[in-house]
């Protein structure tokens, strides 16, 4: 009897185990690719121009594009929905992956590539955040920049948009509309719980 409960008692340990490793997984992010979009790229395989059918290069910068900003926008309000569905709890964003539920859900919303989503979010997230902190969108977030890093201090006091090419910083000014109230609804859902 004393080695069947040692055997429950080991398995559920080996469960234990199992659970918190991919808990540790999933909520980990995925490495980022450059945080700015370069100019727009020439030749074949160039990763800047992705969108009117091509796929960005994986960890590449891309051109915003209005096409690009318009299906970032549908995946951006597909969040929203997916962090608002009930007993799902808003503590937590949508971690766009290729693994799991919610990230592919996301993407085929935007009707995107899983690497050419990242791409925008990744240049888009880096502006709106810095915005954001300025005070200049979404919900009140503020950092102490006696604190901050020497490199947040530089950013903070800069234009975001310096650092797009002048097409890509055209383009995300024109749909600030479409987009800052999405990516602002995820900021607050989720600071809420922080």
């Amino acid at each position: 009897m004393a080695t069947r409960h040692l055997k429950i008692v080991a398995a559920m340990a080996a469960l234990l185990v199992i659970a918190v490793a991919l808990a540790t997984c999933r909520g980990a992010p995925e490495p980022e690719g450059p945080p700015v979009a370069p100019a727009a790229s020439t030749g074949p395989g160039a990763g800047g121009n992705a969108g009117a059918g091509q796929t960005a290069e994986p960890g590449a910068a891309i051109e915003l594009t209005p096409a690009l900003l318009e299906a970032y926008a549908k995946g951006l309000r597909k969040e929203v929905e997916i962090i608002r569905r009930p007993g799902r709890g808003t503590h937590y964003g949508v971690t766009v992956s290729k693994y799991g539920e919610e990230g592919p859900e996301v993407v085929r919303a935007a009707g995107l590539s899983h690497e050419d989503y990242r791409a925008v979010q990744d240049v888009v997230d880096r502006v709106f955040t810095t915005l954001n902190f300025q005070g200049k969108i979404g919900p009140a977030r503020s950092i102490d920049l006696e604190k901050a890093d020497p490199v947040w201090r530089e950013r903070l006091a800069g234009d975001p948009f310096d650092e797009l090419s002048p097409a890509s910083a055209k383009a995300l000014r024109d749909h600030m509309d479409i987009l800052v109230p999405p990516w602002s609804e995820i900021v607050e859902m989720t600071a809420l719980n922080d």
